[in-house]
């Protein structure tokens, strides 16, 4: 089966090719010709790019690093602030704070021919480290802890990162439930 896949993010694409692999889903990456929308929830950014898919059946992503003590920021702003604060700007607001409780959550969307959307979540928890650790293109890297673990996921290889992260779940759970359209 193949699906088009709407982003901009070349290695996001990289790491769904390899999840849906397994699941005899082929995609084709399509640059969104749209800005992305903000929102509260990733449900929302991901409806409202498969809306505006052009190709179908078409899959959209958005995830986020949800800060319980900073009532969920970044969430879906991740990506912006990214690019514009750094770990030790995040770090600086939770100073004091005892609860450092975090999650990476993943929302897939799938937009079928016949317009349907359905939507495949997936989650990784944990904590917030005290100061920046290993090295990593995305500095939120530096900083979560994954549940069960004592090291960043800078720390960590792509593969124990991929084995546990809140995309395998996302996209996994599309894969089972295209293969059990197929009847598979």
């Amino acid at each position: 089966m193949r699906l088009y896949f709407y982003t901009s993010n070349r290695f996001k694409f990289r790491v769904a090719e390899r999840l849906l692999r397994g699941y005899g889903v082929a995609l084709e990456r399509v640059e969104p010709r749209y800005r992305e929308v903000q929102a509260e929830r990733g449900e929302q950014v991901v409806e409202d790019a498969l809306l505006r898919a052009e190709l179908l059946p078409a899959i959209a992503e958005d995830s986020g690093l949800f800060v319980e003590a900073l009532r969920g920021f970044p969430g879906t702003i991740t990506g912006y602030v990214q690019r514009t604060l750094s770990a030790e700007h995040l770090l600086r607001l939770l100073e004091g704070e005892e609860r450092r409780e975090a999650c990476f959550r993943s929302v897939v969307g799938l937009r079928e021919a016949g317009g349907e959307i359905r939507f495949f979540t997936g989650e990784m928890c944990g904590v917030i480290a005290e100061e920046p650790r290993g090295r990593s293109e995305y500095w939120y890297d530096t900083i979560f802890i994954p549940r069960g673990e004592r090291r960043t996921l800078a720390e960590m290889s792509f593969e124990e990162v991929l084995e546990i992260s809140d995309w395998k779940g996302s996209f996994c759970a599309l894969g089972e439930y295209l293969r059990g359209r197929r009847g598979e």
